[in-house]
């Protein structure tokens, strides 16, 4: 009896550690996982999710059309002619397609797909801890800190709308080219996960910088004579996805660059921006590096006394404020070759962000957008965490977990 407990006690700490996880390991985890977003998955028929434009979409495109059929409520859609359209990249659509042909769009819920796409992407940033040669007693808390003290659980929880569901859909892609690029290095698979990515949130498509930097680190001794048969391996797929979208693009309103968004149906302060400074400005900068990078944790109060909760402040919370433990980023001691390529694909990606017309809105204790770069962000902050005191490290992943467990009970106990 005491020999059966003192095993069960070990399996229970085993597991809790991440240390080798088996096949039956994973089953638990992934069961576990899915238990705990039950409420989100319900959550799902609370907000409408039925008029998830993907769905919607992906509707349209079983019946070989590129316009939306007819939804409750348009907002944020592109209308143009007489139709109206999806103003994002297609493939969180494409993946719905066979789930939409069986069972039709209005019984898919988006966030159960997108539970299932996260418990493949635990098992992908488990991989990539392991590639990366991370101490083993760091696994839990950063892949803890990952799904649930970012904005990935806002996103993950809010999935019935589409831009957290491509913002899901995106990651996966994410997480597979780096785990590609730290493993078996097959460029033309590695080009085909950016163009994956790029078909699901646009910014993303300077993945391609850290590939190529990447590659040339990998090829140090031929520097001066890249092997240029890689380059049109991992180039030539990201060209074929852009063509598609150029295509996708010219079908939908006769210009292929045009992607839609200047025909967007924006309303309140978003509408007035768009109006004035259209969708992208430099007006928009100072606005934006503040809500990246400074914005903290903000309750919305309201009430003759201001004492009466009305909401989180959906304007959401800056990237160091909601998850401080990305500082671990700073002290990555990584080769000089690719610390370098990633924080300069961060930096491209967050630059472009800057001068948008919209922060994220609307988000709950994250910027949102920053889930285009935050997989090789993490990359960085993994490999800085051993450098930092331990105690300090987890400390910020608790204060990050039990922010977002407070930002979202307030918001949904109190949202109007």
């Amino acid at each position: 009896m005491i020999i059966t407990f003192q095993l069960m006690i070990d399996r229970i700490r085993r597991l809790s550690r991440f240390e080798s996880p088996t096949k039956q390991d994973w089953g638990i985890y992934f069961i576990a996982f899915i238990i705990l977003q039950i409420p989100a998955i319900i959550n799902f028929y609370q907000n409408n999710g039925l008029n998830n434009g993907y769905t919607l979409f992906a509707e349209s495109l079983l019946h070989g059309q590129l316009s939306l059929p007819k939804m409750d409520y348009y907002g944020d859609m592109v209308h143009y002619g007489n139709n109206y359209y999806l103003p994002y990249p297609p493939l969180p659509s494409i993946i719905l397609l066979p789930f939409v042909a069986i069972f039709g769009a209005s019984q898919v819920n988006t966030v159960a797909i997108a539970t299932l796409i996260s418990c493949v992407n635990l098992y992908l940033l488990y991989k990539i801890l392991v590639r990366l040669l991370i101490p083993q007693l760091y696994f839990n808390w950063l892949l803890l800190a990952f799904i649930f003290g970012t904005g990935y659980w806002f996103a993950l929880f809010t999935s019935h709308h589409v831009y957290a569901f491509a913002h899901i859909i995106s990651i996966l892609f994410q997480f597979l080219l780096i785990n590609e690029l730290l493993g078996k290095k097959r460029w033309w698979l590695a080009g085909i996960f950016i163009g994956c990515t790029f078909l699901t949130r646009q910014f993303t498509i300077f993945y391609a910088v850290f590939a190529l930097i990447y590659m040339l680190y990998t090829n140090q001794e031929n520097r001066l004579k890249l092997q240029w048969r890689k380059v049109i391996e991992l180039l030539a797929p990201i060209g074929f996805f852009i063509v598609i979208y150029m295509a996708y693009n010219y079908e939908r309103f006769g210009n292929v660059f045009d992607t839609g968004y200047d025909h967007i149906i924006f309303i309140g302060v978003l509408k007035e921006r768009v109006d004035q400074f259209g969708v992208f400005n430099v007006r928009y900068f100072l606005f934006n590096l503040y809500s990246v990078l400074i914005k903290g944790f903000n309750i919305d109060f309201e009430g003759k006394t201001y004492l009466n909760i009305k909401d989180m402040d959906l304007w959401g919370t800056s990237l160091l404020a909601a998850s401080p433990f990305l500082v671990a980023s700073f002290k990555a001691q990584w080769p000089k070759y690719l610390k370098a390529g990633a924080w300069i694909t961060v930096l491209i990606i967050l630059t472009g962000q800057l001068f948008y017309h919209n922060n994220g809105l609307e988000q709950v204790n994250t910027s949102r957008f920053t889930l285009d770069f935050l997989p090789l962000l993490f990359v960085l902050t993994s490999v800085g965490a051993v450098s930092i005191p331990r105690w300090l490290f987890k400390g910020m992943v608790v204060y990050a977990v039990l922010l977002n467990i407070i930002s979202f009970a307030i918001h949904f106990m109190y949202q109007s």
